[in-house]
């Protein structure tokens, strides 16, 4: 029997690049030097279950490599082997729940997993927002405690932080 036949799991190189809008990933090109290039983040290998349905493979590397699910939600993967061009995950196989190894078991030292990952790209006004919010953090203490607030600095920190956070949360 072949390998892959009996592993249970594979070993997958993963690169996981990020990139600021899911077109800009549909534009990457090795042989155009001159486009933006993606941000490489995590450049690794993963152990993926044999058994894994092929549309999963992405997903499934991501949670691996410690990505959060909003950010797995939101990538697309892509096949490289040595110098072709990348292959789509959805050209490679009709059958979304054909597992991992009939489709890469034999060819685990030969192709990378490409997934590109959606990083929001700060606005100006965004950037504005978080440096108003870290100086409000930084004179919180100092202006709660000077107003005869009752609440220590451990309290007023977590009530800033979260009010913080959900403000941030909503613009």
């Amino acid at each position: 029997f072949p390998f892959f036949v009996l592993a249970k799991s594979l070993p997958l190189h993963c690169v996981v690049e990020s990139v600021h809008s899911l077109q800009a990933s549909l534009n990457i090109d090795n042989r155009s030097p001159w486009k933006r290039r993606p941000n490489v983040e995590t450049d690794s290998y993963v152990i993926i279950a044999a058994a894994t349905p092929w549309s999963e493979i992405v997903q499934t590397a991501l949670q691996r490599l410690g990505y959060s699910q909003e950010t797995a939600a939101t990538a697309r993967g892509s096949l490289i082997i040595k110098n072709w061009k990348p292959i789509t995950l959805e050209q490679i196989s009709d059958n979304p729940m054909v597992p991992v190894c009939d489709i890469i078991g034999e060819l685990t030292s030969v192709v990378t997993l490409r997934i590109v990952i959606l990083r929001c790209k700060p606005s100006p006004f965004g950037e504005i927002k978080d440096k108003l919010l870290k100086l409000l953090v930084l004179q919180s203490h100092a202006l709660l405690r000077s107003t005869g607030c009752p609440l220590d600095e451990v309290s007023t920190s977590k009530t800033i932080f979260y009010s913080l956070f959900n403000v941030r949360c909503s613009l």
